[in-house]
């Protein structure tokens, strides 16, 4: 087990009918003006926006409002929110009401209104001056966006999606209310749970030894959230089942599945994803029920054990040969995905096979990336050609 440091200042707020606590927090630190951001109607119908915009008055707190988040956050949106926050009056603090892509879109705004150039300037290794302290209500759990240092954000003009981390940016409070994601369209609850599956396999498959008390962790995580998702689909009101789902969600991709690895898992998925989510405008979790198996059986040819590791533990596969077990792993693994209605190849995402050099050309600006194994260019392709 390597050394490392864990540190997470978010305070999460979780539980049945706990919204207008945000008000609460906000008045606490002093806020009196808050950019209030939120993606489409959903807000409207789960009701989350009407209790939050209650708590606010109650309080005193005024508020400017910024809708319109895509699901695939774009740089065009959060420029627009950097510009509502510092005009005057400015305000004091980001409220996102959403999913990750609203929390993500947050973080930037709260990093670009502390910035002189460009907030993209940012997501290209310039280092922010500061950021407006975010307070935020989940009504979609995924990406763990809410309890982390870490926004996604695409720009259409440059072909780029990309990640920023920086710990000005973790949330100070998250309040998640499991109540409010009964409303989420099951394609979305499907896609988000394969994300969050995603995330704990990116850490269980990076083939770090002697962390097996994180490994057992993931390995349970993922048994649950298969259980957890099919249940959400037969009873979308199961509150006991959309909690767990949505604390899964926030643990994922938190940072404490990764201590003692020395890194933050194997995201190569992630960043292959991220190539469909931007020329595609694919769903990001679909992207991943894609790509991870693709990228599972490429590198499980060299490096067969953190898989067959996961199909002992996850689908109860007879120990023997490691690669063959390992295959069995990751082809139950697609079998899932399947069975809860995701799409496992880049036909069913529209993909024409002449699309994959494309493809390859836009996740190739960053390679070589990978932790089990590294990824070079000829390797990009290859993956995106077993995922057709």
């Amino acid at each position: 087990m390597r050394d490392f440091t864990w540190h997470n200042p978010t305070t999460v707020i979780f539980g049945r009918d706990t919204v207008p606590l945000i008000a609460d927090h906000l008045a606490a630190a002093g806020v009196k003006r808050v950019l209030l951001l939120y993606g489409g109607g959903a807000v409207f119908k789960n009701g989350a926006y009407s209790k939050v915009v209650e708590a606010l008055g109650g309080k005193g707190i005024e508020y400017v409002e910024l809708g319109g988040v895509k699901s695939n956050p774009t740089v065009e949106k959060v420029r627009e929110g950097v510009a509502r926050a510092v005009a005057n009056p400015p305000v004091d603090a980001i409220v996102p009401v959403g999913g990750g892509s609203v929390f993500d879109s947050a973080k930037a705004i709260a990093l670009g209104a502390r910035y002189a150039g460009d907030v993209w300037d940012l997501f290209e290794g310039k280092q922010p001056a500061g950021a407006l302290p975010i307070f935020g209500v989940l009504t979609v759990s995924a990406t763990s966006s809410e309890v982390n240092d870490i926004a996604v954000l695409s720009n259409q003009k440059k072909a780029a999606k990309t990640s920023l981390v920086s710990p000005l940016i973790y949330p100070r409070v998250s309040v998640i209310d499991p109540s409010l994601q009964t409303t989420v369209p099951e394609a979305q609850m499907v896609s988000g749970g394969i994300d969050i599956m995603s995330h704990v396999m990116e850490r269980v498959f990076d083939g770090v030894d002697g962390v097996e008390l994180m490994d057992e962790q993931g390995y349970a995580m993922l048994r649950v959230m298969m259980r957890l998702i099919q249940d959400l689909r037969d009873d979308p009101a199961d509150y006991d089942a959309r909690a767990q789902y949505a604390w899964a969600g926030s643990i994922a991709h938190s940072g404490s599945l990764s201590c003692g690895r020395g890194n933050r898992g194997d995201l190569a998925s992630h960043k292959l994803g991220h190539s469909l989510s931007l020329l595609f405008d694919t769903p990001h979790g679909m992207s991943l029920a894609v790509m991870m198996p693709a990228w599972a059986r490429y590198v499980a040819r060299e490096n067969p054990v953190p898989f067959a590791r996961f199909a002992e533990a996850v689908f109860d596969v007879e120990p023997g040969d490691d690669e063959d077990v390992a295959f069995d792993g990751i082809d139950r693994l697609e079998d899932y995905f399947r069975s809860v209605g995701a799409p496992t190849t880049l036909k069913e995402l529209g993909v024409k096979e002449a699309d994959i050099p494309r493809l390859a050309e836009n996740a190739g600006a960053f390679a070589p990336f990978g932790v089990l194994k590294l990824l070079n260019a000829e390797d990009i392709i290859e993956i995106y050609k077993l995922a057709y």
